[in-house]
């Protein structure tokens, strides 16, 4: 059974234990810091109380950027990343954001599948954007008249 919830800077140790096992991105220290930032929102996905899943957006006016999501490596392909980014397009939708923006280097595969599969678009290119020297493609996904059940 799974369970999706708001999270905060209380989590931010468990946050960083997934992000460690997963795609490596912030310290402990840059976990707390994002938490804590009053335009932030994170929400987890737990499997029996155990954190599975971080999705990570700051809200800027009617507008949202993923900072961060992630799925525990042992946890994925059992859709708990499409429940995950549902909910959040949902509590976007809820308090009126009109577009959400993420940035993916061009080289996984896998996440553009997944960003794909949700009607995220290309909108943008930074060149050589990550030390491996691949790209970064800005997405967006308009979310006015966006319908879940679809």
């Amino acid at each position: 059974m799974y369970q999706i919830k708001e999270i905060n800077i209380d989590q931010a140790k468990e946050c960083h234990k997934l992000d460690t096992l997963s795609i490596n991105l912030w310290s402990y220290r840059q976990w707390e810091e994002e938490l804590k930032r009053e335009e932030v929102k994170a929400l987890a996905i737990y499997i029996d109380s155990i954190l599975v899943g971080i999705c990570v957006f700051q809200k800027l006016f009617k507008e949202a950027q993923i900072n961060y999501f992630s799925i525990h490596p042992k946890f994925k392909r059992k859709g708990l990343g499409k429940k995950l980014l549902t909910k959040t397009l949902v509590y976007c939708i809820n308090i009126k954001i009109e577009k959400i923006l993420l940035e993916v280097s061009k080289n996984n595969l896998e996440a553009l599948c997944f960003y794909k599969y949700f009607g995220f678009e290309t909108i943008n290119v930074r060149k050589n954007y990550y030390l491996d020297g691949s790209d970064a493609l800005l997405k967006e996904k308009k979310l006015l008249n966006f319908n879940l059940s679809s």
